[in-house]
Formats: C-alpha cells, sequence, structure tokens
C-alpha cells in the first residue's frame, strides 16, 4: 500500500471497513428479502445497493480522469487535505442518521428486481475500486482537482470532497438498507 496522506487513509479505512460490513450483512439477508419493498413502499435492499452501485461507479469514472488531469500538471500533495464549504455541507446532510429524504436524480434510480449475487459482488468490487483510487492517487493534492457532479455538472467538488461524500452516501444507504431489513415481515 502507498503510503497515503492521514486523510486519504482515514477514507481507505472507511471503503474497506465497509466492504466488510456490508460482506457480513448480505450474509443474513435472504434471496427473497433482496428485492421486497418495504412497508412504506421505499427502496428495497436491492435497490439501496444498485443505486450505490450506479453513482459510485460514475464517481469513480470522474475520479479517473482526474487523477490522469493531475498526473498531467504534475500537481503533488503538499500538506493538509481539507473540505471545501460545498464538501462538508454534503458530508453533514448525508451521513447517517438520516434528517433529510432527498428524491434521486433519474440516471441514478434503482430497478426494482436486481439479481443479489451479482449486484452484491459489484458492490464489494466497488469499494475494492475506491480504495484502488485512493492508494493512486497518495502523491496528487486531491484539493486542487475540481471535478462536476455527474448528476448535476454545474456543481463542482475537489476530489477529495468527492471521496468523502460518497463514503458518507454508502454509509447512508447501508444504514437504510439494513433497517428495510429489520421492518420486513
Amino acid at each position: 500500500m502507498n503510503n497515503l496522506p492521514n486523510e486519504l487513509q482515514k477514507l481507505s479505512d472507511e471503503f474497506r471497513n465497509m466492504k466488510s460490513d456490508a460482506a457480513l450483512f448480505f450474509e443474513k439477508v435472504k434471496d427473497k428479502e433482496f428485492n421486497k419493498t418495504p412497508p412504506n413502499n421505499g427502496w428495497s435492499i436491492g435497490g439501496c445497493i444498485d443505486h450505490l452501485i450506479v453513482t459510485g461507479s460514475d464517481y469513480c469514472d470522474i475520479l479517473d480522469i482526474g487523477l490522469k488531469k493531475l498526473e498531467e500538471k504534475n500537481q503533488l500533495y503538499s500538506g493538509e487535505m481539507k473540505f471545501s464549504f460545498l464538501g462538508r455541507k454534503f458530508i453533514k446532510i448525508l451521513e447517517p442518521p438520516v434528517k433529510r429524504k432527498f428524491k434521486a436524480p433519474g440516471k441514478w434510480k434503482p430497478d426494482t428486481k436486481i439479481n443479489k449475487s451479482k449486484a452484491v459482488a459489484a458492490y464489494l468490487q466497488l469499494q475494492d475500486r475506491w480504495v484502488n483510487i485512493i492508494e493512486r492517487s497518495a502523491q496528487w493534492d486531491f484539493t486542487k482537482l475540481k471535478l462536476p457532479s455527474p448528476a448535476i455538472s454545474w456543481i463542482k467538488f475537489s476530489a477529495f470532497d468527492i471521496l468523502a461524500v460518497n463514503s458518507a452516501h454508502q454509509r447512508r444507504h447501508l444504514e437504510q438498507a439494513k433497517n428495510i431489513k429489520k421492518n420486513l415481515k
């Protein structure tokens, strides 16, 4: 593993922990529970995971492009990484426990019938992709790289913000999936 700055090491640990936590959780979810809609007609467990796979893949694609830009400009890490004002706000809004719900943009609405084994494998691989991006970014200044949101292109975050926003977003929907499991009858 690369010698990561503390801020990136924390995020890498968060994605690794989510991977192991999710793997344990998915072992307890029966196939028939995975796509079952909860009593409040919200997303199923599978819907939560599908949403995370789609959003995470879009953001990872943007980060991969951003890493190439940093390499081309040779913008090396130069000190402490800090979140932008907008990044801090988004992280706070997304972090569980959920205080406010939002509608997912159309391109990120989950499917209703999802194959559990394929979705679980894709979700766990996504966590590896997050960690890989973090490790590849060790020498680059992710606070200087501004990237558009795949959902709303006029909103720009630093690459560092994007990592933390997605970490919080995943915790949010994993908590949602766990609550769905508790409430299924």
